[in-house]
This record gives C-alpha cells, sequence and structure tokens, in this order.
C-alpha cells in the first residue's frame, strides 16, 4: 500500500468478506470461549484515546460504531481506530430511530455516514452497520445491499446509564457466555468507569481462558497493513535555521476541537528535502498543555517540552512525503500555538 498524509492508506480492496445478508449478526460464529468487543457512539475525545490505550495494552481488536456526526468533529481519533487495527462499523449520521424509516431515508443516512467516515479515513472498509436504539425497521436489508453486515449484540451491560467502574465489572463477568457480541461504549457521555471495567476485565477473561476476536462476517484482514520500512539509508545533515530554504521539513499545525479545559490538535510533519529522513522525532514547544494521550508516534513530554518519536510501522519520511499526528490535551484558558518544531534537529519552516 501507498503512504499517504496521515502516513497509512486504507483500502477495502484487498480485503475478504464473508457474504452479507441482512441477518443480524449477534455471535463471533466460533466455538469455544470466545468474545467480540464492540463500542458505540464515539469517536468520544475524553474516553476513545484511553480506551484505545487498554486495548493496545492489552493486544485486543475490537469493533467501533461510529457516529457519523461525532466522526466530523473528531476526524483524527477515527483515523487512530482505524490505524490501530480495529474495524468500523456505520451506527448512523445523528443515532436517530431508523424503525418507522423507509429504505430511501435510510439508505440515504448510511450513505452520509460512510462519506464522513472515509473523509476521516480514505478509503476505509466499513463492513458492519448497526441500528441506534436496535431499532432495525427496513435497516437490516438496506444495509445488506450496501456491503454491510447488520451487527447486533447478545450481551448489553447497560453501561450508557454509568452504574460504576465495579458494577459494570460484575456485570460483564456475570452475563458473559461463549460466542458472544458485546455491547459498550465509547461515546455519548462519560465512558471513563467503561475503560476502566475494561481494562479490568480482559487480563481477567485472558486467564480464564477466553479469546477475543470480531463477530460473525468480519474481513479476513481487518486493519491496515503497515507499509514495510525501506532498506534504511544515512540520514542527510539538514540546513536548520527558521525560514531558511535549505529546511528540509515543514510543520502545520491545526485545532481540530478545543472545549475550554482541553483540545484537540494535528501535527501534519513534511519531508521537504531530497533524501529520506529515517527514525524521525520531532521535537518542539508547547506551553500551557498536558498532553493526555497522542497518536501516529511515541508521545513524551517534558514541562512544556514535546517529543514524539517515530512509530515503528513509519519510521522513515521519503521525499514528499507527511505524516500526520494527532493528540488530545488538558489546558487551562486560551493557549499559544506549539513552536521552535524541530526534525531530527533540523528547525522546520
Amino acid at each position: 500500500m501507498a503512504l499517504c498524509a496521515l502516513g497509512l492508506a486504507f483500502t477495502s480492496a484487498a480485503t475478504a468478506h464473508a457474504q452479507v445478508t441482512p441477518d443480524i449478526v449477534t455471535t463471533t460464529g466460533q466455538p469455544g470461549r470466545t468474545v467480540a468487543l464492540t463500542f458505540d457512539d464515539g469517536p468520544n475525545p475524553n474516553d476513545t484515546p484511553a480506551l484505545l490505550s487498554v486495548l493496545r495494552k492489552h493486544q485486543v481488536k475490537a469493533v467501533f460504531c461510529l457516529w457519523g456526526e461525532h466522526v466530523r468533529q473528531y476526524p483524527a481519533i477515527a483515523r487512530q481506530i482505524a490505524e490501530e487495527g480495529h474495524i468500523l462499523c456505520n451506527h448512523s449520521m445523528r443515532h436517530d430511530d431508523m424503525g418507522n424509516w423507509s429504505a430511501a431515508q435510510i439508505r440515504a443516512d448510511l450513505e452520509a455516514t460512510n462519506q464522513a467516515i472515509r473523509e476521516a479515513v480514505p478509503n476505509a472498509d466499513i463492513p458492519y452497520f448497526r441500528a441506534p436504539y436496535g431499532s432495525w425497521g427496513q435497516s437490516p436489508q438496506v444495509a445488506a445491499d450496501m456491503g454491510m453486515q447488520p451487527l447486533g449484540w447478545a450481551m448489553d451491560i447497560a453501561d450508557w446509564e454509568p452504574p460504576g467502574t465495579s458494577e459494570l465489572v460484575r456485570r460483564l463477568n456475570e452475563r458473559v457466555t461463549p460466542g458472544a457480541v458485546i455491547l459498550l461504549h465509547d461515546g455519548g457521555g462519560d465512558r471513563s468507569q467503561t475503560v476502566q471495567a475494561v481494562d479490568q476485565v480482559i487480563p481477567q477473561w485472558k486467564a480464564q481462558g477466553w479469546t477475543f476476536t470480531f463477530p460473525a462476517g468480519a474481513p479476513t484482514n481487518p486493519g491496515p497493513t503497515p507499509t514495510p520500512a525501506p532498506t534504511p539509508t544515512p540520514t542527510p545533515t539538514p540546513t536548520p535555521g527558521p525560514g531558511n530554504p535549505g529546511a528540509t521539513c515543514d510543520v502545520d499545525y491545526t485545532v481540530v476541537n478545543d472545549w475550554g479545559h482541553g483540545m484537540q490538535g494535528a501535527i501534519t510533519v513534511s519531508n521537504t528535502g531530497s533524501s529520506p529522513i529515517n527514525n524521525w522525532t520531532l521535537q518542539f514547544s508547547f506551553s500551557g498543555v498536558n498532553i493526555s494521550n497522542g497518536w501516529n508516534g511515541e508521545w513524551s513530554q517534558s514541562g512544556s517540552q514535546i517529543t514524539v518519536h517515530a512509530p515503528a510501522w513509519n519510521s522513515t519520511l521519503q521525499p514528499g512525503q507527511s505524516v500526520e499526528l494527532g493528540f488530545v490535551a488538558d489546558k487551562t484558558g486560551n493557549v499559544s500555538p506549539p513552536s521552535q518544531f524541530t526534525l531530527n534537529g533540523a528547525t522546520c519552516s
């Protein structure tokens, strides 16, 4: 696959699907102690990145049923979900009850949602559709006609009304059954209890012999495939200096969303030189913020100094190539844009 601005290209061309039917899937379709985790109503800047961190730590993949308007608000988080190998699911544009909608109305909504997802994640594969509130109406046939398997659930712990982390853990342990598709939420409200419960339950279940997989009808090779790194070549010695036409990197910064006490931002780093930049490290100054989560690189912070090391799957920036870094941060009041960007020690323009 070719590298694109966010580091990976997503394509459905090479993704093999099971035959799509209007039947609502509620199980993994696999024998034994298997379960599939599914999360509705995101992306959510407060909890989705934390959930992704938990899943990454425990090496578990899941299905994220995305709310279209939320994807438009937080596209970088939608990209992170896909980049980390999770499966995307259409969960409608505005979470409306479609039970009494016409087929044409449903199709228009599902097409708009797919478009919103693919604007954030180019060429995204979207193998599932889940109806808001489980109010299906004519949507199973419409979704199947569009190539999306209707995705239901076998187990709901009602985390949409947070009862406390310990209670969610109790419900999960009490209700889990072999092959269950489990309905959880990462959006639509404060989902920190869900994140904490998942963090506790995954290692418990693994110790009991449970396997985490996808619902029946999943693609055979879900998630993006990293482009193999080219044979390393020596990193050129760039000409540093603010505004210097000899600079070999360019940085663009964008505020994606600002909610007063916190923010989501995106930083696009481009190799404007004529040679590859290997094992890149970006450093910059950013006062007044505390990075709570960053993606597309290994983030660290010391006071106002931020360092982002290249991820293993995108350690080299070829000439003309860009990588988009995303982050969520806590802050107080207005903050100035980050400054003093350097890439492998060279000042960027």
